[in-house]
């Protein structure tokens, strides 16, 4: 049986806050753009009190911030916080409320670093919750059926907007303020939710999870990671100040198949003299970029078919596990 509404029986379900719009509220009924942080995980849960019919709730307030200000050190406190919770034997499932700009990061950084097969959930919302038509309370609803669903389990990190269930590793914010911003290039979703049912039609297949040699405890910090824009007549001066600034790794969004312009490729010459990590990746958000002949003399890795933000997020975590060159190039294509 691949939908149901409800489960058989009650699971405890975590709604873990972070902050973003979904937490946010404006000025009128018709803002939706200049709006503020005012509102707790247990607050937005008090507008959706039928998700009580779904699961046992408990609610707790990870950090209160908004997406775009999420740094390095967040990211593993809200990993960290979610580790702990999962390690609890009376939860079921988690469900994390988070900013839309840079939900899909923390998704993904999630995905590759909690030791379970419990679901977690990433939600958001792309409307505050005073706006006409607010997006968050139906999405937080949808994500705790995700969660307490039979099904749910095993699949890594799952995002849920719009109705739609999507991998963390696949989804990316592609529209600056549609209610369907949350989309999934080339692969699309894994499961629709129609009213009360849930209904999966994929799993994903690459590695995540338990799968994963990725592990929060295991990670004390996070080094310094850049990603530069390519494009027509770039300088190598933003190279220069990323490596003078103490980055570790680079990340370019590149032309094409990640293809590198004379300025970023004397960024790679300078990456590689400097024992930083350079990865190519594409400003293009679909298809897979393939090596060339030309990576090998510079040490150039390939991000696959991630794009620049998930590459990073690869990045940063092979470095602070001490992965090789060869280990980080294996774990951006097999991730």
């Amino acid at each position: 049986m691949n939908q149901t509404s409800r489960q058989s029986e009650t699971i405890r379900i975590l709604v873990a806050g972070t902050g973003g719009t979904i937490a946010s509220s404006g000025e009128g009924e018709t803002d939706v753009h200049n709006y503020k942080l005012a509102l707790t995980a247990q607050q937005i849960l008090a507008a959706v009190p039928s998700v009580t019919s779904l699961a046992d709730i408990e609610c707790a307030q990870i950090v209160n911030t908004d997406s775009f200000r999420v740094d390095n050190a967040t990211l593993l406190t809200i990993g960290r916080k979610v580790a702990a919770f999962l390690e609890r034997k009376d939860i079921g499932g988690i469900v994390v409320t988070h900013g839309t700009d840079t939900l899909e990061e923390t998704a993904y950084f999630l995905h590759l670093t909690m030791r379970t097969e419990k679901p977690v959930v990433v939600v958001g919302a792309m409307r505050p919750s005073t706006a006409l038509s607010a997006d968050g309370p139906l999405n937080l609803y949808n994500a705790v059926l995700t969660a307490a669903h039979g099904t749910s389990p095993g699949k890594g990190v799952l995002v849920v907007a719009n109705h739609r269930v999507f991998s963390a590793r696949d989804v990316s914010k592609s529209h600056t303020s549609a209610i369907d911003a949350f989309r999934a290039p080339e692969v699309g979703i894994l499961g629709e939710i129609s009213g009360d049912y849930l209904r999966y039609f994929h799993a994903p297949v690459c590695r995540h999870t338990l799968m994963s040699e990725f592990d929060i405890s295991r990670i004390q910090a996070l080094p310094h990671v850049d990603i530069l824009f390519d494009h027509q007549s770039a300088g190598s001066h933003l190279y220069r100040a990323a490596i003078e600034a103490g980055a570790k790794g680079i990340v370019v969004a590149g032309v094409g198949n990640g293809s590198l312009s004379p300025g970023a490729r004397e960024g790679a010459a300078m990456a590689w003299e400097a024992g930083v990590a350079f990865v190519r990746s594409s400003r293009t958000a679909s298809g897979t970029v393939a090596p060339l002949h030309t990576d090998a003399s510079l040490g150039i890795l390939t991000s696959g078919s991630l794009n620049p933000q998930k590459a990073r997020i690869v990045a940063m975590l092979a470095l602070a596990s001490n992965m090789t060159p060869t280990g980080m190039q294996e774990a951006l294509l097999q991730y």
